[in-house]
């Protein structure tokens, strides 16, 4: 079995493994407190960075050797990046989340994964998301003498919709 197929087991979403080391120790830096500081996440295992065929459409995961508690963070454009030998470290867009670090033993497989982030993170900024835009509303064909079919002529088949009322019911 190759690694794609285990991570798809608990997300059929995942497309592709853009690229991944083989061994990281989690940290979470600890802002509040006696004592501040980082703090091993006691998640130690491979890392991956993953494309998947849906939003979120990248994740970092650190497959957790010990336990099933992984960690899986999404890829936003919002993300601070600080890469320092050995180490990454990252802020999510999700304030209230501590900051992560991740160590690696093989400085070499930190740039890696760096230079992989960085350009991920690049193609998130220039290509931010849209949302989905709605069809025009379709117009009543006219009938034969070109009127309209709706009933114009029939007071209790008008109806009024502004644009704050349709956006009032989604």
């Amino acid at each position: 079995r190759g690694m794609l197929e285990p991570l798809q087991e608990k997300d059929p979403d995942i497309s592709q493994i853009v690229t991944y080391s083989k061994f990281v120790v989690a940290y979470f830096l600890q802002q509040e407190g006696a004592s501040p500081g980082w703090r091993k996440a006691n998640i130690e295992g491979p890392v991956y960075l993953i494309k998947r065929q849906k939003a979120p459409f990248y994740q970092i995961i650190v497959k957790n050797q010990f336990s099933n508690n992984d960690l899986i963070d999404n890829l936003h454009p919002d993300w601070e990046l600080d890469c320092q030998k050995n180490y990454i470290f990252y802020k999510i867009e999700d304030t209230k989340q501590q900051i992560r670090g991740l160590w690696f033993h093989n400085d070499a497989e930190r740039v890696k994964i760096e230079t992989m982030l960085e350009q991920t993170m690049e193609e998130l900024r220039s290509k931010p998301e849209k949302p989905a835009m709605m069809p025009p509303p379709q117009r009543e064909a006219p009938s034969a003498n070109g009127d309209s079919q709706l009933g114009r002529d029939d007071p209790d088949t008008l109806v009024s919709v502004s644009r704050d009322s349709v956006k009032s019911v989604l």
